[in-house]
């Protein structure tokens, strides 16, 4: 068994390569794979050879989460007080453009109004969501999930529909419900705008709902 799991770390080595490089701002690319090798590891527990996605797509939320939560429980990395201002006003500009254009404004609309560019302000998002410093002001409130009767619903309904879905779908729905990750979170993370996530979970639901019905 052992050989195996060796086997599958070194064939799904660029996949870990490929997930880790987008964090080495804060640990080295060796750290990280080491890491990602774990979600690999726990990824062959779990996999059955009867599912209909190939392994390295099914690992991938593994090895993505591994490194996640290693990043997530480290407390060496500390928000800067410019990076937290800068958060601040992103959470403000979104809201003042949600009223002024009656809509869920996109990454890009945000970046532009203020002033930076987007990978500039993504790189401010990460580094600010993936801190758990005890620095953080109490003001500061994360976007994360409520877990309020309707939530709790939802993941029942989810849960009997699971399978159906195509990946994608089953991949926004794991980190939304399963590992309680925000709209933003999940847009990084999936490399698409918050507003497709918002957009796409409510079809989501609203698909499951039918055929629950």
């Amino acid at each position: 068994m052992r050989d195996i799991i060796y086997e599958l770390i070194e064939a799904n080595e660029g996949l870990i390569y490929k997930i880790a490089s987008r964090y080495t701002r804060y640990y080295s690319i060796e750290d990280l794979y080491q890491v990602g090798s774990i979600g690999i590891i726990k990824a062959y527990k779990k996999y059955k050879s009867e599912s209909n996605a190939k392994f390295s797509t099914y690992a991938y939320k593994y090895v993505l989460g591994e490194i996640i939560d290693f990043i997530r429980k480290d407390r060496n990395i500390v928000v800067s007080e410019e990076y937290m201002a800068i958060y601040k006003k992103y959470i403000k500009v979104k809201e003042l453009l949600l009223i002024k254009y009656e809509r869920e404004p996109s990454f890009s609309e945000i970046a532009s109004f203020m002033e930076m560019s987007e990978s500039d302000l993504v790189a401010v998002i990460e580094t600010v969501m993936f801190t758990k410093s005890t620095e953080v002001n109490d003001e500061f409130v994360y976007e994360g999930v409520v877990d309020t009767r309707e939530e709790v619903v939802n993941k029942i309904l989810i849960d009997s529909e699971l399978s159906m879905m195509d990946e994608e779908d089953r991949m926004l729905i794991d980190y939304r419900y399963y590992q309680g990750y925000s709209q933003n979170e999940t847009a990084l993370l999936m490399g698409i705008s918050q507003a497709k996530v918002s957009r796409n979970e409510k079809l989501i639901l609203s698909k499951i709902k039918k055929n629950i019905a």
